[in-house]
C-alpha cells in the first residue's frame, strides 16, 4: 500500500509548515528567566527607584516596635511627608541648576533610553533567532561626545551584518542622524552600535573663515569683520637674501666688415 505524504510537517519546536507557507511561533519560555531578563533591562530605573525610596525612609521619623508588635513612629524625629517632599524638590533643583550635573544626568538618561530603543528597533525589524525567536541582548550603553554607544551581544544564529543591515531603521528609532554598527575584532558575538546625534566639527560649533569662503558669501552676519587695510603706502620689504651682482659678460669682438664675425686669431 502506497504511503501518502502528510500536508503538515513539523520542523522542531515552534515551527511547522502548512502547504506553501510557514508558521513560526515562539516556544514557551521559563517564567523565571523572563523575569530575570526584565530586571536586567530595567536595572537603571530600579536602582534610581531604590535610592529614592531609601532616602525617603531615611528622612522620615524613627520607628520602634509598639506593644502589639507593630511599628510606631517616634514623635519629634525626622520630617513629615511635606518636609521630605520639599527636600527632594530642593535636591532636584540643585542637580538641574548646576550645569555639569545637569549634563551628566541628561546624557545618562538618554543613554538608558537609547538602550531600550535599540532593543525595540531590533525586535520590530525581526532581528531574531530562527527557532527560539530571541532578540539580541543590549548589554551596556554609555554617552559619547557625538551621541551614545550601545554594546549588543548576539545570540546563536544572528550575525553582525544582520544588525548592520538595519542601521537606517535604528537611526530612525533612536532619533539620530546616523548609526554605525561594528563587530568587535576579538569576538564577533559582541557588536558596537554607535548612535551619531551631533557632529563636533559642524559650522555652527566652530567659527572659522574657511566656512565663509567655501560658502562664497563673505558678508554673512555673525562672522568677525575683516581687518581694515593699513592707511598710506606700504613699507618696502627688504629682500630675504642679498642680491648678487650680475655676472660679467664675456668680451666678444663685433663682426668685421665683410667678415663672418668673432675673434679668429686663436685659430690662425
Amino acid at each position: 500500500m502506497a504511503r501518502t505524504a502528510s500536508s503538515s510537517r513539523s520542523f522542531g519546536v515552534g515551527r511547522s509548515r502548512v502547504d506553501s507557507f510557514e508558521i513560526i511561533s515562539a516556544p514557551p519560555r521559563n517564567p523565571v528567566v523572563r523575569v530575570l531578563a526584565l530586571l536586567l533591562r530595567l536595572r537603571a530605573e530600579l536602582f534610581v527607584l531604590a535610592v529614592l525610596l531609601t532616602a525617603w525612609v531615611a528622612l522620615g521619623p524613627d520607628r520602634i516596635p509598639g506593644p502589639d508588635g507593630a511599628a510606631v513612629e517616634v514623635p519629634g524625629t525626622g520630617l513629615d511627608p511635606t518636609g521630605r517632599a520639599l527636600v527632594f524638590a530642593a535636591a532636584a533643583g540643585v542637580l538641574i541648576g548646576v550645569p555639569w550635573t545637569r549634563r551628566f544626568l541628561f546624557h545618562r538618561a538618554q543613554a538608558v533610553l537609547t538602550r531600550h530603543r535599540v532593543r525595540q528597533g531590533l525586535l520590530e525589524c525581526r532581528v531574531l533567532n530562527a527557532r527560539s525567536r530571541a532578540c539580541p541582548l543590549t548589554l551596556w550603553a554609555r554617552p559619547t561626545r557625538v551621541g551614545e554607544v550601545v554594546w549588543v551581544i548576539l545570540r546563536a544564529g544572528i550575525a553582525a551584518h544582520t544588525v548592520a543591515e538595519q542601521a537606517e531603521e535604528l537611526a530612525s528609532t533612536c532619533f539620530a542622524r546616523e548609526v554605525r554598527v561594528t563587530a568587535w575584532p576579538k569576538l564577533t558575538t559582541v557588536v558596537r552600535v554607535e548612535i551619531i546625534r551631533r557632529d563636533p566639527l559642524e559650522p555652527n560649533l566652530i567659527r572659522s573663515d574657511l566656512f565663509r569662503y567655501a560658502a562664497g558669501d563673505p558678508h554673512e552676519p555673525g562672522w568677525p569683520a575683516p581687518e581694515p587695510a593699513p592707511v598710506g603706502p606700504a613699507p618696502r620689504r627688504e629682500p630675504a637674501r642679498p642680491m648678487l651682482p650680475p655676472a660679467p659678460r664675456p668680451a666678444i669682438d663685433g663682426p668685421a666688415d665683410g667678415g663672418r664675425g668673432g675673434d679668429w686669431s686663436d685659430y690662425v
